[in-house]
């Protein structure tokens, strides 16, 4: 089970998501692989989107996240 503060910064990452992809047409965040080691929490909330299917990382391979909304995690977005 997930503690309350890496629920909270889920909701939060995948509301940014949802922004990002709207104010970009669509695009994917990119984020350095490096800067998630450093806060377990924020590796264990993006996980869990990936999880959830709620978000996608396309950055396999390589030292970038690259983070997407899914559809599911719109409607979960705009279902809260």
């Amino acid at each position: 089970m997930m503690n309350e503060e890496v629920n909270k910064m889920a909701d939060l990452l995948l509301q940014s998501l949802y922004d990002y992809h709207f104010a970009n047409n669509g695009g994917s965040y990119t984020l350095p692989k490096v800067m998630l080691n450093a806060d377990v929490n924020s590796k264990l909330a993006i996980e869990h989107l990936i999880e959830k299917e709620y978000a996608t990382d396309s950055g396999e391979g390589s030292d970038n996240l690259v983070l997407a909304i899914t559809a599911q995690g719109m409607d979960y977005i705009k279902n809260k």
